[in-house]
């Protein structure tokens, strides 16, 4: 009886789990146009990560091709997958690229290797990985439900199956570091934390040991993958805005179910990797063409936007592309011959900022 009446009041209100708010972009993330006008390094369609190998290289995967790419920007085929790669890491001597068949190891003593299994189940919704303590794998699992493509449907469904695995490809057991995550999008490790990304729910978890902490939250979007910084911060990508318009369809649930029944994907209420290119795309309040003009405060569909965050992950600055920009969809960031390189799945290109014109702050 007394729940049944604190979520009628929340509802009349519109406080606690009927709170349809969201964090503004102001002090640390204060919009900009940084990524917008930033260089175009390298440019492919289907670009999904990227990540920089003990000999300095700047390694990519791109659909089901795993590329070097020179600092001049020239590309050079190293492997191709059997399927389009889902997350990219550097292991030890080698990498590691994830697809929906499961793990394969390339280059280094594991060359060749592939794992099609995790603690018995079917490989699935890899979206990160990490060199992890003792030389093992971290591994972030998205959703245990549905297939890494369908990110959508697990937002929209409430999903909270994530869950960070710690890989060893020597005895090829696994272990399960944190379970039950609003789909788990990232995972880093500084050599004494484990620090993920809780998705759905805006925020970092930070695992020391066995304890599983709540890191910053009310995050203003979607975290994804994590990379170090060179003075031991990090650099956070937010691949998706949030929006008072999702925010309130999450919590009315019959309409939600008969959206995702009789609608197609595309054109759900749902955060979006690019925006702007489809008519029937549903309109997002105040995101609407005024004269020919998309004004940059609208809100957004989808958005480019990288955090800095400090050693003690606190937010320093940010770099965005804003609503009616192209470079939107940042799945992947770090640093490389001493510039911030950004990937925008969205328009499928990397970007470039000298680290020279960015505010460094201890």
């Amino acid at each position: 009886m007394f729940k049944t009446l604190k979520r009628a009041h929340n509802r009349f209100f519109g406080v606690g789990e009927a709170d349809t708010s969201v964090p503004v972009l102001d002090g640390a993330l204060k919009p900009n146009n940084i990524l917008e006008k930033a260089q175009v390094f390298f440019e492919r369609a289907g670009l999904e990560d990227m990540v920089v190998n003990g000999n300095g290289q700047l390694i990519a995967a791109c659909g089901r091709d795993i590329l070097q790419i020179d600092p001049d920007g020239d590309q050079h085929l190293i492997a191709q997958l059997s399927a389009p790669a889902q997350a990219l890491a550097v292991f030890r001597d080698g990498l590691v690229a994830a697809t929906q068949d499961g793990l394969s190891f390339i280059m280094g003593s594991f060359d060749g290797k592939q794992v099609h299994t995790l603690e018995g189940q079917a490989v699935q919704c890899i979206n990160a990985m990490h060199e992890g303590p003792g030389g093992s794998l971290l591994i972030s699992q998205g959703s245990s439900n549905v297939s890494y493509a369908d990110w959508t449907t697990d937002l929209l469904s409430r999903g909270k199956s994530g869950r960070i695995l710690e890989y060893d490809p020597q005895s090829d057991s696994c272990r399960v570091r944190a379970q039950g995550l609003a789909y788990c999008y990232g995972v880093c490790f500084d050599g004494s934390r484990i620090i993920a990304s809780e998705t759905w729910a805006h925020r970092l978890r930070v695992i020391q040991g066995e304890t599983v902490e709540i890191g910053p939250s009310q995050i203003a979007g979607y975290p994804s993958r994590i990379s170090r910084a060179s003075d031991g911060g990090f650099w956070l990508t937010i691949f998706a805005p949030r929006s008072q318009l999702l925010e309130f369809v999450l919590r009315e649930d019959a309409f939600r179910s008969e959206m995702m029944q009789t609608i197609e994907p595309q054109y759900w209420i749902a955060p979006a990797l690019s925006s702007g290119s489809d008519f029937l795309e549903p309109l997002q309040q105040g995101g609407v063409r005024q004269m020919g003009i998309l004004k940059p405060w609208a809100p957004p569909r989808s958005y480019g936007l990288v955090l800095r965050l400090s050693k003690d992950l606190e937010p320093l600055y940010s770099v965005h592309s804003r609503v009616g920009g192209l470079h939107h969809g940042i799945t992947a960031a770090l640093e490389f011959d001493g510039a911030l390189l950004a990937l925008s799945k969205g328009s499928g290109r990397i970007l470039r900022v000298p680290l020279s014109e960015l505010n460094l702050q201890d």
